[in-house]
């Protein structure tokens, strides 16, 4: 099913955050913002309408937004620096709506917990990367890098197979990396490990463990994504 993106909170990283959605193709992408300021000048950026002003903890302003659009999955996001703002929209997101994911950012480390008590568990502090959650959300795969091995440029990555990809069904053994990668394994989507040595077809949902240059991180992406 398609996805829409409502990210609640404009700042001075909305637009790039949009291009990079673009170029994943992710084009059904809402921001909404209680500063009409905000909303009028990145809406000056776009063709089209692409923010819209109002009370972001109002019920039905979160309606109005899109957040339960019909035929499509709700990936709701809230990034705002007031976590009390981020909590109630995702709760109303959430619990009201079922959106189909949602995603917060908690400035506040002693904020945590209390996001995790009301089951919005799937959140990004001030120096994490928004764009991985909302790709990886959308049904994309962003390598997760696990380690990075000191003075080589070289890291030990998570990868998990999307829907689309047409390496679903290759033997692990088999995959034509068209870049210098190891392949350690693979946890499936039960969470079961298992070695390289085996034979093991790919699966939807699996990780692959690799490691590989960091370089290679945007081919990792275009390759996991589709299999080309």
């Amino acid at each position: 099913m398609n996805k829409n993106i409502i990210i609640n909170g404009i700042n001075d990283e909305s637009l790039n955050l949009l291009e990079i959605l673009l170029d994943f193709g992710i084009n059904d992408v809402i921001f909404i913002d209680s500063n009409r300021e905000k909303v009028a000048d990145l809406n000056t950026y776009s063709d089209n309408n692409i923010a819209i002003f109002g009370d972001t903890v109002s019920p039905e302003f979160l309606e109005y937004s899109g957040v339960n659009r019909q035929e499509t999955d709700t990936i709701f996001v809230s990034v705002t620096k007031d976590d009390s703002i981020n909590l109630i929209s995702c709760q109303i997101a959430k619990y009201l709506y079922n959106a189909f994911d949602v995603i917060s950012l908690v400035n506040q480390s002693e904020n945590r917990s209390l996001f995790s008590s009301v089951g919005i568990d799937n959140i990004i502090y001030p120096d994490s990367t928004l764009v991985d959650k909302i790709i990886n959300s959308s049904g994309g795969s962003m390598p997760l890098n696990l380690m990075d091995i000191p003075s080589k440029g070289t890291a030990v990555w998570s990868v998990e197979i999307p829907t689309k990809s047409l390496l679903i069904g290759v033997d692990i053994n088999n995959l034509n990396i068209p870049f210098r990668a190891l392949i350690l394994g693979k946890i499936d989507n039960k969470g079961n490990p298992y070695d390289s040595s085996e034979s093991l077809d790919v699966q939807e949902g699996d990780s692959l463990i690799i490691i590989s240059s960091i370089r290679n991180k945007d081919s990792m992406i275009r390759f996991f994504q589709g299999g080309d």
